[in-house]
């Protein structure tokens, strides 16, 4: 991807909405909705205005024989002064802290939240006893197993 500055002058949304191309200074490009949640808007937000942008070229050709361009990403407004630019910053979006507290790994029910650290922890303490030795009868393996969970439980308790 290239990093560039440019204006846009006008865009036109396709059909079914899954991208626009934008009218630039530097020619037509397109973006693309599944890009990012504000890449579009933030585009057409900013027409008429000189922006930076990451572009890259498409491995898909034009009748010319030139590669499609897309914006692949925003970083903002530019704003020129005495010959110099600076890029203005781009507001940053945050969370709180309680909702990124309250977030569970996608798969693991609320209730069993630590169920699968735990389980690779026996898993590690159980390899370690078996000590490369995997010709044990099952009894004794299922003792060592049980043996691992044990100390897996001790050891969350104590730190609990």
């Amino acid at each position: 991807m290239t990093k560039v500055n440019l204006k846009i002058t006008g865009y036109e949304d396709s059909e079914d909405k899954s991208r626009t191309r934008f009218n630039t200074d530097k020619g037509w490009m397109s973006a693309f909705n599944n890009e990012g949640e504000t890449l579009v808007n933030d585009l057409k937000d900013h027409a008429n205005r000189l922006i930076s942008v990451d572009i890259s070229n498409s491995k898909m050709l034009k009748k010319d024989g030139s590669p499609y361009v897309n914006i692949r990403k925003f970083f903002g407004a530019v704003v020129e002064q005495e010959g110099i630019v600076v890029e203005a910053p781009k507001p940053v979006e945050t969370e709180t802290i309680e909702s990124v507290a309250t977030r569970t790994p996608m798969g693991v029910k609320g209730v069993d939240k630590g169920t699968s650290y735990y389980t690779a922890y026996a898993k590690d303490v159980f390899i370690a006893l078996l000590e490369g030795d995997n010709r044990l009868s099952k009894d004794i393996q299922l003792s060592l197993m049980k043996d691992a969970i044990d100390l897996v439980k001790q050891a969350r308790d104590a730190f609990s």
